[in-house]
């Protein structure tokens, strides 16, 4: 029984015509077409098309029934060999749109967000994008409809069988935004000025200044011994066997973890319009039991950075941080363990935003 459910089904030209004659009565206006793909779905009838040109037809109206937008199919007459592209013009506006605007204006938003300027995508879908573009075009042009449009795009994944469908005519393609635009704050405008005013600082001295940014990313939880634990808030899909019921402890209730304190030695630009996110970075882990995070501690470990990597040398110093308990400025312990990495290092000057 189970081979011959998985047999595929061979149907004869006799019960196709039936099927059609009777659609002709009850549906005239139905193209023959889309009656053959009704049928073969319906029924799971694999039989060969009678012709090529039935061949090419019928895939036609397969792709636009797995794209969901009837208008996609084209006329086959398109593939004649000296036939213009119905919407050539189209893409050449497009591609003029994209140019004058830019491709980073139109696709992405800033990929990096301490400024107090961030810009938006001018284009947030592939129907918004559609609909900028007509605006551009003359009333004569042919608008293609929005899946076209789409399958113009990259794909995301070359290995996957959908991306045989993309033409790759436009260089798009769609991607989760990696940064989201954040809150807006009041001091927002003040706290960009003074990072713009340390790295003019730092550019202008260059040759005798480290600039150093740190932070303390988030708390990784850690399951005791035959004991495992939820590392993340939110679920995930993982592989185990078809008789285990995998079950872990919740993630607020953990004993221990581990907190990972990221120190990047940024490599200073010859302008203030260069890339400060480059350089080397060092990550530490922490017990948050047993080695919690105190400014005291934090300066110990730039410091044995610092001597490692053999910067001691320089006398000028830089820190930019997230303004958190263990890195606020105004705080006394804070500036007890600043005043303590200044006499360890001989600096001549040190700047902490």
């Amino acid at each position: 029984m189970e081979l011959q459910a998985d047999a595929p089904r061979y149907h004869t030209r006799a019960m196709r015509i039936n099927y059609l004659r009777t659609c002709d009565l009850l549906l005239p206006k139905v193209k023959p077409s889309a009656l053959r793909t009704i049928y073969r779905m319906l029924t799971g009838d694999i039989s060969a098309a009678e012709n090529a040109i039935e061949a090419k037809v019928d895939e036609c109206v397969r792709f636009a029934l797995e794209l969901g937008d009837p208008k996609i199919t084209i006329d086959l007459r398109e593939h004649n060999d000296g036939q213009p592209g119905k919407y050539n013009d189209f893409w050449k506006i497009t591609a003029q749109f994209l140019a004058g605007k830019a491709a980073d204006t139109v696709t992405a938003v800033d990929e990096r967000r301490h400024d107090t300027v961030v810009h938006l995508a001018t284009a947030i879908s592939v129907n918004d994008l559609l609909h900028q573009i007509k605006h551009e075009c003359s009333p004569e042009i042919l608008i293609p409809s929005a899946q076209w449009l789409r399958l113009q795009f990259w794909p995301k994944n070359p290995t996957w069988l959908s991306s045989l469908q993309f033409t790759g005519r436009l260089p798009l393609k769609f991607m989760v935004q990696t940064r989201q635009l954040r809150a807006n704050h009041q001091d927002a405008h003040y706290a960009s000025a003074l990072f713009r005013y340390e790295k003019k600082f730092a550019v202008k001295f260059c040759e005798i200044t480290n600039m150093i940014f740190l932070d303390d990313k988030y708390r990784c939880k850690v399951g005791e011994p035959g004991f495992p634990v939820a590392a993340i808030e939110r679920g995930k899909k993982v592989v185990v066997s078809k008789d285990t019921t995998f079950t872990v402890a919740d993630h607020d209730f953990t004993k221990t973890g581990i907190i990972p304190s990221v120190v990047m030695i940024c490599d200073i630009p010859e302008s203030i319009n260069g890339d400060f996110y480059a350089g080397k970075v060092c990550i530490g882990l922490k017990d948050p039991i047993f080695q919690p995070s105190s400014p005291l501690r934090h300066a110990t470990e730039l410091f044995n950075i610092l001597l490692d990597e053999n910067l001691y040398n320089k006398p000028v110093l830089c820190l930019y941080t997230d303004g958190g308990p263990d890195h606020h400025c105004t705080y006394t312990r804070v500036q007890l363990s600043y005043i303590c990495l200044f006499l360890a290092l001989d600096l001549d000057y040190l700047v902490a935003v």
